[in-house]
């Protein structure tokens, strides 16, 4: 063992003063404190962004085509024939996308009124592009209302966002009416149409914007309903490979041409990606806070122990030991107090996020009695992901930490001379 390796040891095993001994501890622990806090914080924010991810793909296509042209997508089939000619298009489906007014009128006259996006799919061919039909409930046979009470034959089918059906008030078998808004006459006239609709089932995809307006109807039904020209207001494509979904979009816009283009999920939600990865880097800044005090408490440890080891240090240079190995020995000390700090905390930090993710932090939080936080963080569950390079970035940028922290009090230490020190021993 080197020199100052094993004086280093030797310091932290032997502590001349009780309170330096106190001081150390509580470093060690303000270190474990924040590397255990960070861990933690950058695992359930990668939760956070992955869950986010994997609830648009489930639910929107990766890719979208559109045409410039007023009358839409007069073209589907021979589009989705085209797109489905791709290597890497793993499924093609025709939507048609508008906005409305749903009502639901209870016992005793009262009303409910929500807006809403509606939906028009062709429930044949949306299996192989999103999954959210999978959700629903009953299970997903067909937007027919055959059969239902007080429901006149022929009446449209609708699927409801699960927050939408409450906030409606309304469930499964209950007549709704819907009502859009169509051109009359001039180019600036417009008038209200309504039609009564029958809720068919109730989806829930996890992602509380989807789940409080999203309603999904049948492409022919919508069709007429908002007297669209066209046979779609576009296609979404499904892909093998949902992080390339930009270069694929480029290629199938490349495709078509004009009047076609392309949008991919990506590029359409790059603000909200851009917030979470902001989020997360000021998030781990901050918390870095918490390590960055334990180490000016290391700092102040060994000036502490500097000035309590100063016959020892004058007792080495006098048996010829080299200002660098006295400075080693500092920088050592400082370093093995962080890095028991680091080791600890990281431990610490990947079972309290195991813990989160076999308990739900979502269901935790419901379990204090705080409010669901599905309409403010867009996700109603949320699994806690560690990644290795998280933790070793956190445990490489602590130690960083406490070798400048051991700068002041290695140069402290070096600056002694034999003749200065042991003049009054």
């Amino acid at each position: 063992m080197q020199f100052s390796s094993f004086i280093a040891l030797r310091y932290l095993r032997t502590q001349r003063s009780r309170f330096i001994s106190v001081i150390t501890i509580i470093a060690v622990l303000g270190i474990t404190l924040g590397v255990m806090v960070l861990d933690t914080t950058l695992a359930v924010m990668n939760g956070f962004q992955d869950q986010v991810q994997f609830t648009f793909v489930e639910n929107m296509p990766m890719v979208t085509v559109m045409s410039q042209s007023p009358l839409g997508m007069t073209d589907a089939e021979g589009v989705i024939e085209r797109v489905d000619r791709l290597s890497f298009v793993e499924g093609a489906a025709p939507y048609i996308r508008k906005e409305a007014l749903l009502t639901y009128e209870r016992f005793g006259g009262r009303t409910k009124n929500r807006p809403c996006v509606i939906w028009g799919i062709d429930p044949q061919r949306q299996g192989s592009v999103t999954k959210a039909l999978d959700s629903v409930q009953p299970p997903f046979t067909g937007f027919s209302t055959a059969g239902f009470v007080g429901v006149e034959s022929g009446t449209p089918g609708i699927i409801l966002g699960d927050m939408l059906a409450r906030s409606l008030r309304a469930g499964v078998g209950d007549r709704l009416t819907l009502t859009t808004v169509r051109k009359s006459g001039g180019p600036r006239e417009y008038e209200g149409h309504s039609v009564d609709v029958a809720v068919v089932g109730i989806f829930k995809s996890g992602m509380y914007q989807f789940d409080d307006v999203f309603a999904y109807m049948d492409i022919d039904d919508v069709r007429q309903i908002f007297v669209v020209v066209g046979e779609a207001d576009g296609i979404g494509i499904k892909v093998d490979d949902m992080m390339s979904a930009p270069a694929y979009a480029d290629s199938i816009a490349h495709l078509l041409g004009l009047p076609y283009f392309t949008n991919d999920w990506i590029s359409l939600n790059s603000t909200l990606f851009r917030w979470i990865r902001i989020e997360k880097v000021l998030m781990f800044v901050l918390l870095s806070m918490i390590t960055m005090v334990a180490t000016f408490m290391v700092v102040a440890i060994l000036l502490m122990m500097v000035r309590d080891r100063q016959r020892d240090i004058g007792v080495f240079l006098s048996l010829g030991v080299r200002k660098a190995q006295l400075v080693g020995v500092f920088v050592q000390l400082g370093m093995m107090i962080g890095g028991g700090g680091v080791l600890l905390g990281t431990a610490l930090g990947y079972g309290l996020s195991r813990f989160l993710d076999s308990q739900g932090l979502w269901v935790l939080v419901r379990k204090l009695g705080l409010p669901s936080p599905g309409d403010v963080y867009f996700v109603d569950t949320l699994p806690v992901h560690m990644k290795s390079g998280d933790f070793l970035l956190v445990g490489g940028v602590t130690l960083a930490m406490c070798l400048v922290a051991t700068i002041l009090p290695a140069w402290f230490a070096s600056r002694y001379t034999p003749v200065e020190v042991l003049r009054y021993e």
